[in-house]
């Protein structure tokens, strides 16, 4: 069976950084009410969200609350008031919502935490973690608070980054000589882009995953090995933060009719290297992956006439009512 479907690139304009809210969940106490106005909130400022809920089974600790906390760039910790201690005249927080902030401070979130009048004072985790909690004592006025800390100029959260690889423009290099075969070629790249402000891209490879001739849908069988980094002798590399780093997409044998696509890799038998593609339409299907970041991936099209300057390649989302088949 062939299904046909609408391919859509997300450009890092579109991306947002997620906060994690992390509260009670007490809808008799309006604790559910409290997050939902706390994500309206920050929705309001730019940023995704993702509420915390309590789960009752370890498959939903692992699918949702782990998964989301992974993927979030910011973590909002809440803690509401529960039982008091006895023979103290103060109160104990929520338990549950402790476990999620010593995840999420194993995994070097931003951490923003508040804590209501009456709880104990650097109780459990946040004292072993010296965290400075914001206190609060009007749970109405809270979304209003947090949204406030949010946008303090010191705290530096920016809701237009993210943990994130994206692949950006493909464009055309400067002419280069491969040396091994003393052949004159040239080369198109593909962008890589850190979208972290501070953390760098470790390990980072590039592959070609997939191809499809256009318009038949017709796939095209390729190895799973390493492409070359523009201008780099080894196959993985670091991306610093905000920064683009280019890697080699196909190139050019400037001298040889009729035109080719060829692949550089690092593989040392001709049996792993993608074959030569001609002249037609593809859809490449690009994967980067990385030891601390996401896999990326990115569908550009591929246009291959008779002339190398006529040559294009784009991401889908800059060709017009562009549909893949597969």
């Amino acid at each position: 069976m062939r299904l046909v479907g609408i391919l859509i690139f997300v450009t890092d304009e579109e991306i947002k950084a997620q906060v994690f809210i992390s509260s009670g969940q007490r809808s008799d106490l309006g604790e559910v009410a409290i997050a939902q106005d706390i994500e309206d909130e920050l929705q309001n400022l730019g940023y995704e969200t993702y509420v915390a809920i309590t789960e009752q089974s370890a498959l939903g600790v692992r699918e949702n609350i782990f998964r989301q906390l992974e993927r979030s760039e910011y973590f909002v910790f809440i803690d509401f008031k529960r039982e008091p201690l006895a023979d103290e005249e103060v109160c104990r927080g929520s338990l549950f919502s402790h476990q999620e902030l010593a995840i999420a401070s194993y995994l070097k979130k931003n951490l923003l935490v508040f804590q209501e009048k009456g709880i104990k004072k650097r109780d459990g985790l946040i004292g072993h973690l010296h965290i400075n909690s914001i206190e609060f004592t009007d749970r109405k006025e809270l979304p209003k608070q947090v949204a406030t800390e949010v946008i303090n100029p010191d705290r530096k959260w920016n809701p237009r980054w993210k943990d994130t690889l994206v692949l950006e423009s493909a464009n055309r290099g400067k002419d280069a000589t491969i040396v091994e075969i003393g052949k004159n070629a040239t080369y198109f790249h593909i962008t890589v882009k850190n979208l972290n402000q501070n953390r760098l891209a470790r390990n980072c490879y590039a592959y070609l995953e997939r191809v499809v001739r256009v318009p038949q849908g017709t796939e095209i069988s390729v190895p799973p090995i390493e492409l070359t980094w523009a201008g780099y002798k080894f196959p993985n590399v670091v991306i610093v933060a905000s920064y683009p780093r280019p890697f080699d997409a196909f190139y050019i044998l400037r001298d040889e009719k009729p035109i080719r696509i060829m692949f550089q890799t690092f593989s040392t038998s001709t049996n792993f290297v993608p074959e030569p593609l001609g002249q037609g339409d593809y859809y490449l299907t690009y994967l980067v992956v990385s030891e601390n970041f996401p896999p990326a991936r990115q569908i550009f099209r591929l246009h291959v006439p008779d002339r190398l300057d006529d040559i294009w390649i784009k991401p889908i989302s800059d060709v017009r009512n562009d549909r893949f088949d597969v």
